[in-house]
C-alpha cells in the first residue's frame, strides 16, 4: 500500500534541462487513452510501465531504460529524477528532506507532501496491446524467384540505308574500308582481305594518338571539356543517346602546325591534289557512280571534322548513309575547291534524280552535302517516310520531327517512346497541327494526355485532350476522370480544379456550391483559397459560372490579403474583380492599399544564418525515408509496415499495404516510387497519392537510382549500364520499366553516382584511368564532358560545375570547427560552432548548392548549411539544433530541404523563402 503523506517537500517538480528517468500520468487529469498515447510516444525499447488505481495517487508510471536528457517545461507528463538510493523522485530534495524520507521506488508530490509507490503496488502494462492493427492491410511477401526483367534490344536506334535498299547499292572496296580506318571512322570489315603495310602503319600510328591522349589527357579534351573518344558510349538497350558535338582534336592541329615548319605539308598537299584532280576528272567524263564512291563531304554544321587529316581519302566501298553521324579527320580544301565540289555534286543529285535513282541521289544529299533535311524531304516526297524515320532516328534530328516522321511511317509505338524520352509532346503536336497531320495530331494529343496523367499532373492533362471532339473518341470522358481525380486530391490541387471546371464544364458548377461556400468562408483555409486566386487570375476564360465563384471568393481574398495570409498581387485582385463583373462589389472593395508581401531571403541567400531547434520529444513512427509533399503533408516509409502520408500535425491520412525502404518522389507530388530492398533486388511499386493507386513494376537489380523522377523517366544505374526507365504505370499488355535510354560500355565499373535536377555524374573506374562522366537531362539527354579524375584518400566531389573539391572538416582545441573547401582552385573556409561544447564528430554531406555539415556532440547534433562560394560568399546560411539521434538524412527536393531522423522528427526548409516546417508523426 502507499505509504501516508511523508514531509512537506519545498520544490515539488524538476525544472529546466534535466536527466529523467522516468514519467508520471496522473489519471486526474489524463483519461486512460491520454495515457496510452503518452506511454507509447515516450516507449522505447528497455522501457517498462505500471498502473496505479489505488491510493491516494492514480495514474500510470513509466521508467526509462537509460536516463534522457530533457526538457522538463516541455514534457507532457511529470518528469522523475533518480536520487541515490531514493528511487524516482518528482521534484528536488534538500539534504534535510532526504534525512527524513524512507527510501521508496517512486516518490510523488501530492498537496505539498511527498507519497511513496512501490512498483509491486501497481498492475504491469504492456503498451502494445494499445496499438490498433485494425487499418494495416497484411499482404503476401514478394516472390524474388520470378524472372528479373532485362533490358530491351534498342527500339529506337537508327538503321543503315544500305539494310533499308538492300543491293541497289554496290559493294564495299578494301580501300574505302582501310580509308575509314584510318580516320577513325566505322566501316564494314572484310574478313577476306588482310591489311596492308599502309594500313597497318595508319593503325600504328593511331595507337601511338591514343597512348599519347591517355598520357597527357587534357590534349584531348575541348576547351567545354568534352571528351575527344568513346563520349557517347554504345547502345545496347532501350532508346539511344544523343550524340554530343565533337570538336577538332588538339594533337592533329599541333600536328599540322609541325608539318608546316618542316615543309612536309606541302608533300601532303600535292598527294591531296592529286586526288582532287582524278575526283573532278570522273565527274567530267560522267562516270557519276564511281566519282561518288571517291567524293569528299562538304558543308555540314561544323561538327564533322577532327581536324587535318594527313592522308589522301580511298575509294567508297558503297553508297550507302551511315546510321549514326559520324566524325573524322577532313581534307583542307579553299572555298573555290568547295564550291566547284558543292557544283558537281549538285550536277550528280540532279542527274540520278532525273534517271529515277532515289537511293543514290539521297547519298548525295546527306553523305556529300550535308543535306540532310534535304534528303528526308526527298525521300518523303519520292513516299519513302519509314526509311525517312529511321534516318532521322539515326541521325539525331529534332524530337518533333522524329516523332511526325513516325507517326507519318505507322509507328505509334516509338513516336510516344521519343516523346517521352524527350518530353516532346507539345512542339510535336504544334508541328502536325501545323501541317496536315490532324489525324496523327489527335493520336498524339491523347499520348500525351496519358503521359501527364501518369506524372500527376492531372489539370494539365485535361488541357492537353481537351480539343479533340472527335466523337468517336472519349477524350472528354477520360479528361471529366481526370477533372474528378485531381478535386479529390489535396486542397490547393481541388480549388484549381474548381475553376478549371467552370472554364471547361460551366453547366457542371452548381453542384459545387457547397464547395464554393466553404472557400468562401474566411475561417476556411487560406492556401487553398489563395490557389484558388491565382486560378481565377490566371484564367482567359469568362463565363457565368467563373464570375459566381470569382464574386463569391474575392472578399474573403482582399481580408486574406490584408492580413498578410497570401501573396496575391494588386493586378490578380484587379483581374479577379473584373472576371466577377458586379458593379455592387466593385463599389464595396478596397483599394487594395495593403503593403505588398515581403518574402523571406532565399535560404543559400541569406546573410544572417537561420536557426532553427527541433523538440527533444520523439514521434512514434520511426522513417526509413520521408519526402515533404505540397500543403504541409509529408510521405514516409516504414520498411515492411509501408508507406503512409501524414498531415502536418502529423497524423496519418493514408496507408499504403507495400514494402518501402526508400521513396523516389514525382516532380509533381502527387506520385511516387516505393523501393523495397530484397537481396540483390529493389522491388519497385508505383504509388498514385492522388487516386491512392498501387501498381508492382517488379525488381530489378539496381547500383544507383535517383530519389525523384519526372513522373515517368528515372534515372538508374545497373548492370554498369545507365538507364532512363520508364516507370510509368503499365498499360493493359505493356512491359514495366520500359528502357527509354540507356548508355554502356563505359570503360569501367561505376563505382559513383549523383543525380541533380538536371545533371547527372558517374564516377567510372577503369583499367588504369578514372573519369567523371557528366550527362545534362535537359532540354535532351547529351552527354557534357568525359574528365579524368585522380582518387584521393579523401574520395572524390562530383560537383557539376567542377567548382568546389576537396571538402574537409577540421575540429579544433577550442572546440570550433573548421570547414574548408577548394573553390576554383582557391581555399574557402568556414568557422563553425558545435550545439555544446566537449568533444564532437563532423561529416559533411554535399548538396547542390553547398554542403550540410552535421557536428554530432554528446548529447546534441547540429547541422549546419554551409553556401558554396569564394571567399566571403561561402558562409553558413542555416543551422539546425537536433536532438541526439543514429541517424539524420537529408533529401534535396525542387523547392525545399528535408532533414529528418529515425525517430519521427522533420523539418522542411523552403529553397526560396526560408520557411520552416517542422513535424513529428504520431
Amino acid at each position: 500500500m502507499a505509504e501516508a503523506l511523508g514531509a512537506q517537500v519545498r520544490y515539488p517538480v524538476w525544472r529546466g534541462v534535466q536527466a529523467v528517468a522516468g514519467l508520471w500520468l496522473p489519471a486526474d487529469t489524463l483519461s486512460a487513452q491520454q495515457r496510452s498515447e503518452r506511454l507509447l510516444r515516450w516507449w522505447a525499447p528497455g522501457c517498462r510501465a505500471w498502473r496505479f488505481e489505488r491510493g491516494a495517487a492514480r495514474g500510470d508510471l513509466l521508467r526509462f531504460e537509460a536516463e534522457r536528457m530533457l526538457h522538463c517545461e516541455r514534457i507532457d507528463a511529470t518528469p522523475l529524477r533518480r536520487i541515490g538510493a531514493h528511487g524516482l523522485h518528482a521534484g528536488p530534495l534538500t539534504e534535510r528532506e532526504r534525512e527524513q524520507l524512507e527510501p521508496a521506488d517512486v516518490r510523488l508530490v501530492v498537496g505539498g507532501r511527498s507519497l511513496a509507490l512501490g512498483f509491486g503496488e501497481g498492475e504491469a502494462l504492456d503498451p502494445s496491446l494499445a496499438i490498433d492493427l485494425d487499418d494495416y492491410a497484411l499482404h503476401d511477401s514478394f516472390a524474388c524467384d520470378r524472372a528479373l526483367p532485362t533490358l530491351r534490344e534498342d527500339k529506337l536506334a537508327g538503321k543503315r540505308v544500305r539494310d533499308l535498299l538492300g543491293e541497289r547499292i554496290p559493294p564495299p572496296s578494301e580501300e574505302r574500308q582501310r580509308f575509314l580506318r584510318a580516320l577513325g571512322l566505322d566501316g564494314d570489315a572484310d574478313a577476306a582481305g588482310r591489311p596492308g603495310l599502309g594500313e597497318r602503319a595508319l593503325a600504328l600510328r593511331d595507337r601511338a594518338a591514343a597512348w599519347l591522349l591517355r598520357r597527357f589527357p587534357g590534349w584531348g579534351v575541348d576547351e567545354a571539356g568534352n571528351g575527344s573518344a568513346g563520349a557517347s558510349g554504345t547502345r545496347a538497350g532501350g532508346i539511344a543517346a544523343r550524340a554530343p558535338a565533337r570538336s577538332p582534336q588538339r594533337w592533329r592541329a599541333a600536328l599540322a602546325r609541325m608539318a608546316a615548319a618542316s615543309g612536309a605539308a606541302r608533300l601532303i598537299g600535292l598527294r591531296q591534289g592529286a586526288y582532287l584532280r582524278r575526283l573532278m576528272e570522273q565527274f567530267d567524263r560522267g562516270d557519276l557512280l564511281e566519282a561518288l564512291r571517291h567524293a569528299l563531304p562538304i558543308d555540314g554544321d561544323g561538327t564533322d571534322s577532327l581536324g587535318q587529316s594527313f592522308g589522301v581519302p580511298m575509294r567508297r566501298g558503297d553508297l550507302s548513309l551511315s546510321a549514326q553521324r559520324g566524325v573524322g579527320a577532313s581534307i583542307g580544301a579553299g572555298d573555290d575547291v568547295r564550291e566547284l565540289l558543292r557544283r558537281s555534286y549538285r550536277s550528280a543529285f540532279e542527274s540520278l534524280d532525273r534517271q529515277g535513282k532515289v537511293d543514290e541521289a539521297v547519298f548525295v544529299l546527306a553523305e556529300l552535302l550535308n543535306a540532310r533535311q534535304e534528303a528526308l524531304d526527298y525521300l518523303l516526297k519520292h513516299g519513302r517516310v519509314a526509311q525517312a524515320a529511321e534516318l532521322a532516328l539515326g541521325w539525331d534530328m529534332p524530337a518533333d520531327a522524329i516523332i511526325r516522321l513516325l507517326l507519318l511511317a505507322g509507328d505509334r509505338e516509338r513516336a510516344v517512346l521519343v516523346a517521352r524520352r524527350d518530353n516532346a509532346f507539345a512542339a510535336a503536336v504544334a508541328m502536325l497541327e501545323a501541317g496536315s497531320a490532324a489525324e496523327h495530331a489527335l493520336t498524339l494529343r491523347r499520348e500525351w494526355g496519358r503521359a501527364l496523367a501518369a506524372q500527376g499532373r492531372w489539370l494539365e492533362a485535361v488541357d492537353a485532350v481537351w480539343p479533340d471532339v472527335d466523337p468517336a473518341s472519349d477524350s472528354r470522358e477520360q479528361a471529366g476522370r481526370w477533372l474528378q481525380a485531381a478535386e479529390t486530391g489535396g486542397a490547393e490541387l481541388s480549388a484549381r480544379a474548381l475553376v478549371q471546371r467552370a472554364c471547361l464544364l460551366p453547366d457542371t458548377v452548381e453542384h459545387y456550391a457547397a464547395r464554393i461556400e466553404a472557400l468562401a468562408d474566411v475561417d476556411g483555409p487560406a492556401g487553398a483559397r489563395e490557389a484558388l486566386g491565382q486560378a481565377l487570375a490566371a484564367c482567359r476564360a469568362n463565363n457565368p459560372a467563373l464570375a459566381r465563384i470569382a464574386a463569391r471568393t474575392l472578399p474573403a481574398l482582399a481580408a486574406d490579403r490584408a492580413g498578410d495570409a497570401n501573396a496575391l498581387e494588386r493586378a490578380q485582385l484587379d483581374q479577379i474583380l473584373r472576371l466577377a463583373a458586379d458593379p455592387w462589389l466593385a463599389a464595396d472593395v478596397p483599394s487594395w492599399a495593403a503593403p505588398p508581401a515581403t518574402p523571406n531571403a532565399p535560404l543559400w541567400d541569406r546573410r544572417e544564418p537561420l536557426s532553427i531547434r527541433i523538440d527533444e520529444t520523439a514521434g512514434l513512427q520511426a522513417p526509413l525515408d520521408m519526402a515533404a509533399l505540397g500543403e504541409g503533408r509529408w510521405l514516409a516509409a516504414f520498411g515492411e509496415a509501408g508507406v503512409a502520408v501524414y498531415d502536418a500535425g502529423g497524423r496519418c491520412l493514408r496507408r499504403y499495404a507495400v514494402p518501402a525502404h526508400r521513396l523516389v518522389l514525382g516532380d509533381s507530388g502527387e506520385v511516387a516510387l516505393a523501393l523495397a530492398k530484397r537481396e540483390s533486388v529493389w522491388r519497385i511499386a508505383r504509388l498514385d497519392l492522388t487516386q491512392h493507386g498501387i501498381d508492382d513494376l517488379g525488381a530489378m537489380p539496381l547500383q544507383f537510382f535517383a530519389d525523384r523522377f519526372d513522373g515517368i523517366a528515372w534515372s538508374v544505374a545497373t548492370a554498369q549500364r545507365i538507364v532512363a526507365l520508364d516507370a510509368g504505370p503499365p498499360d493493359a499488355g505493356a512491359r514495366p520499366l520500359e528502357v527509354l535510354w540507356n548508355v554502356g560500355d563505359l570503360g569501367g565499373q561505376i563505382v559513383q553516382a549523383r543525380f541533380l535536377r538536371h545533371d547527372e555524374l558517374f564516377l567510372v573506374a577503369g583499367r588504369g584511368a578514372t573519369a567523371i562522366w557528366h550527362y545534362r537531362t535537359a532540354p535532351q539527354r547529351a552527354l557534357v564532358s568525359r574528365e579524368p579524375v585522380q582518387l584521393d584518400a579523401g574520395g572524390t566531389l562530383l560537383d557539376p560545375h567542377g567548382a568546389a573539391t576537396d571538402p574537409r572538416v577540421e575540429v579544433g582545441v577550442s572546440g570550433r570547427v573548421r570547414f574548408s573547401f577548394r573553390m576554383q582552385g582557391r581555399e574557402c573556409a568556414v568557422e563553425l560552432e558545435p550545439a555544446e561544447p566537449g568533444d564532437c564528430d563532423a561529416e559533411a554531406i554535399p548538396l547542390a548548392r553547398g554542403f550540410l555539415v552535421l557536428l554530432r556532440s554528446a548529447q546534441r547534433l547540429r547541422a549546419c548549411l554551409v553556401r558554396r562560394g569564394s571567399g566571403a560568399s561561402a558562409r553558413c546560411v542555416a543551422q539546425v539544433d537536433w536532438p541526439w539521434a543514429r541517424l539524420l538524412r537529408v533529401r534535396e527536393q525542387d523547392d525545399r530541404l528535408v532533414l529528418f531522423d529515425d525517430e519521427g522528427r522533420a523539418v522542411a526548409i523552403g529553397i526560396e523563402s526560408s520557411q520552416v516546417r517542422r513535424v513529428r508523426l504520431q
